[in-house]
């Protein structure tokens, strides 16, 4: 995973280019936090389909409707993007027209797949974690991105969610509850989604002392800060097991370097 989650960026005073920042989307859910790196090069398309939902505030308060960790025999899946809690009604997230598929990757477990019907071209907003390796997947649907640093315990505890049969009352054959009560309060809520560029956004120096600022991750995905002289040589760590978004490096070097932020 570390490799996913680099943001580095060029001290002011240094000449060359910075490297490129990850895509990072922000999942804030009952069960916990937790970060996930979206894979552009592999489905360039269906990030920008995630993107374009998860930024206009489309998965906020919409549920984790099913789950078939219950199936060990099967796949073994977490789902959700396509179905919100507005006030004590669940309806239908809004959806866009379906792009097309674009299976590149194999469906590994902690990465995200766009969910679709049987047609291969017909995704939309749902989704899908996968819980397990789920070979019988692979090069069907369209793997776009992975699940960073200690963020998998939250996508095993929606796994292990008992899950119920609600047909009846919701039209749900297999939807995960923290409660045998059929209420909101026992949903499996994903609160919001964003995608941001994790990068470093900001230097200042005073002296021998650099404050560098990032986008800061959840508890679930601590990042080490590393500097380095030349920036193809060898990294120096300077801190481990960050989480504020913030770090000050007190013996910052008067000659030129460069920083990069680390997924731990």
């Amino acid at each position: 995973m570390k490799s996913f989650g680099i943001a580095a960026l060029c001290l002011a005073w240094c000449s060359g280019s910075a490297w490129s920042a990850p895509l990072i989307a922000r999942f804030e859910t009952v069960l916990g936090d937790f970060e996930v790196v979206l894979d552009s090069a592999s489905a360039p398309r269906s990030v920008e389909n995630f993107i374009r939902y998860a930024n206009r505030g489309a998965f906020d308060s919409t549920i984790i409707h099913r789950s078939t960790t219950y199936n060990p025999a099967n796949i073994q899946i977490v789902q959700g993007g396509g179905f919100g809690l507005v006030g004590n009604t669940i309806a239908p997230v809004s959806t866009d027209p379906p792009i097309p598929l674009e299976a590149t990757l194999p469906n590994r477990r902690g990465t995200i797949a766009l969910a679709r019907t049987a047609a291969a071209d017909s995704a939309t907003s749902q989704w899908f974690f996968n819980v397990t390796d789920n070979p019988g997947l692979d090069f069907n649907y369209a793997v776009f991105g992975r699940v960073l640093g200690g963020g998998q315990s939250v996508v095993d505890a929606m796994g292990a969610a008992p899950v119920y049969d609600v047909t009846a009352q919701l039209g749900f054959p297999e939807l995960p509850l923290l409660h045998p009560s059929l209420n909101a309060a026992s949903l499996l809520l994903v609160t919001s989604v964003r995608v941001e560029n994790f990068a470093i956004t900001n230097i200042t120096r005073s002296g021998s002392t650099a404050e560098l600022r990032w986008m800061p991750l959840s508890t679930n995905t601590p990042v080490k800060v590393q500097r380095t002289a030349n920036f193809d040589g060898t990294w120096t760590t300077l801190v481990s097991n960050l989480t504020t978004g913030v770090f000050v490096d007190t013996n910052a070097s008067a000659a030129a370097g460069f920083y990069r932020v680390v997924t731990e």
